[in-house]
């Protein structure tokens, strides 16, 4: 007999007869000889005149349906031996296999993390080998400088004091033409003292966010949980994700500094274009390789592939402001300025409120972290969200927030304040510095504009992150893509259109998405590669 657990494969029912009984349960003296259809009972003769006499358009005799139902149970068995019994015996002996695998499979994880983290600390120990070995050199050569200028001063007071008493006594003694020698000697003489030198030849500055920047270090450490949690939010998000960083870039250097060492290409390679008549106000995207475009006039928001084919649209009951994509789900987020909600696009394709906002929102970014940014409009506040809309820090703008992105390398953050000048911030919104036009002055072509007209004229349309760490503008003024270090450092003008430039984005592998208007006159995307590879 079939146990408990093997039998849920059957569906429950009813049971009326036991299975195999030959005789009519109300006529029990009786053998079973039609089949009423209607109510799928097997019945004796008289039950067809009496309790199933509405049925009888429904009634077989049961040894006419004896054929059909035989070929059934010889298909069931044929396909049970044949197919689902070696399947499930296959499907178990690759689980059992499985099992086995997992031990040493996860043996290795370790490992690999151990040894990592070993070679880190071995790295971390000559970092800090060579720093003292730095600061002993500089010490004794603080030391050599300030020795030097001891001596000078030495030789100086002796030279004075001998000085003192020749024209002392060339005071009493001398005759005219020493007098005037001794002064005119006085007049050549460099009568400042030099000043002491500087021996503070070094700095040292903390890292802040060490915690991070150690993870980031050791490596990534990716896992998911929706098997393990029962009853999960059906947003897949909570305080306690894994925070999965991008992997630090291979460049040597600090992207955090702006010393990642790349080269760039003279002039962006064109890797395809095409025209897209819609306006488009924000673009994200995919690391398949395809784009989320949104044009905050309307409820719609379109993805589109690598030639501009419209491939999927969501649409919303009011106008989505401005979308942003998960870096570890991958699902797409917006915000709604009108009813203040923040929504996440579920597995099906649906939006989902998350939270609503006290504050009409202007743009808004997922985070690694798994919080939402937000900028808002009148309150002029840049505010960090989790995903079920608890505040966690703000700051204060002085005008609407109209982009953000966050940098995958160093983890901080940065926002287009009123298209007029960039902020940008650490993970948890602590200001880092602010960076303005006038900051490109070096390149010299604009020391001789005014600065007035510069600050009026400045249409900065959005910032996003790159690979190395660096910052990519778009400037609408002056049609540019401006490209600055992300520690503010000015470091190419990318490219120049002819007409309008419009949004960016960018997508996995630095191939730059770029609204704008084409050679043809029409609107369209360029997809543009701008490092060597």
């Amino acid at each position: 007999m079939a146990s408990k657990l093997g039998r849920s494969i059957i569906k429950a029912q009813r049971p009326i007869r036991p299975k195999g009984q030959v005789k009519c349960e109300i006529h029990k003296q009786n053998e079973i000889v039609l089949l009423c259809q209607d109510c799928k009972m097997l019945i004796y003769t008289k039950c067809s005149i009496t309790l199933h006499k509405e049925h009888i358009n429904s009634f077989l005799e049961i040894s006419d349906i004896k054929t059909r139902h035989n070929k059934i149970l010889q298909d069931f068995v044929n396909e049970t031996e044949n197919v689902n019994i070696p399947k499930l015996n296959q499907e178990i002996i690759s689980s059992r296999t499985k099992k086995t695998s997992c031990k040493p499979m996860y043996d290795k994880r370790r490992k690999n993390i151990i040894d990592n983290t070993e070679k880190c600390k071995l790295e971390l120990d000559k970092i800090t080998e060579d720093y003292i070995a730095l600061c002993d050199k500089m010490e004794l050569a603080a030391m050599d400088l300030i020795q030097t200028h001891i001596t000078d001063l030495e030789s100086r007071l002796k030279t004075l004091r001998e000085l003192s008493s020749e024209y002392k006594q060339t005071l009493q003694t001398g005759t005219s033409v020493l007098v005037y020698d001794s002064v005119s000697e006085i007049r050549e003489m460099d009568p400042d003292i030099p000043p002491t030198p500087n021996i503070d030849m070094t700095q040292f500055t903390p890292g802040i966010d060490r915690l991070s920047h150690l993870k980031q270090a050791i490596g990534n450490l990716k896992f998911t949980t929706d098997h393990l949690q029962a009853g999960s939010a059906t947003s897949g998000h909570s305080d306690q994700r894994p925070v999965v960083r991008p992997k630090q870039s291979t460049e040597t250097g600090q992207a955090s500094t702006g010393e990642v060492r790349y080269k760039l290409r003279d002039r962006p390679t064109v890797m395809s274009q095409f025209p897209y008549t819609d306006t488009i106000s924000t673009d994200c995207p995919t690391s398949d390789g395809r784009a989320w475009m949104c044009n905050w006039y309307t409820d719609t928001v379109n993805l589109i592939d690598n030639q501009g084919q419209v491939i999927q649209t969501i649409r919303h009951r009011s106008n989505i402001q401005d979308i942003s994509l998960d870096p570890t789900t991958g699902r797409l987020w917006f915000c709604c300025s009108s009813d203040k909600t923040i929504c996440e696009v579920s597995t099906s394709h649906k939006p989902v409120t998350r939270f609503t906002t006290w504050d009409e929102s202007l743009s808004l970014c997922v985070t690694r972290e798994g919080r939402v940014v937000v900028g808002t409009r009148g309150y002029r506040q840049v505010v960090m969200y989790t995903v079920d809309g608890q505040v966690l820090h703000t700051d204060i703008v002085e005008g609407g927030v109209r982009s953000i992105s966050q940098c995958g390398v160093t983890g901080n953050i940065t926002v287009v304040v009123d298209y007029e000048h960039i902020i940008v911030y650490n993970s948890t919104l602590q200001l880092l510095f602010n960076y303005q036009r006038e900051g490109i002055q070096a390149r010299g072509e604009w020391i001789q504009v005014q600065r007035s007209f510069i600050l009026d004229q400045i249409s900065y349309l959005t910032v996003v992150y790159d690979s190395k760490g660096n910052i990519v503008i778009a400037d609408r003024t002056r049609s540019t893509i401006e490209l600055i270090s992300g520690a503010g450092k000015y470091i190419k003008t990318l490219h120049t259109n002819k007409g309008l430039q419009g949004v960016v984005g960018i997508q996995k592998g630095d191939v730059l998405w770029s609204y704008l208007k084409l050679d043809t006159g029409e609107g369209g995307l360029k997809l543009l590669k701008y490092y060597s590879d």
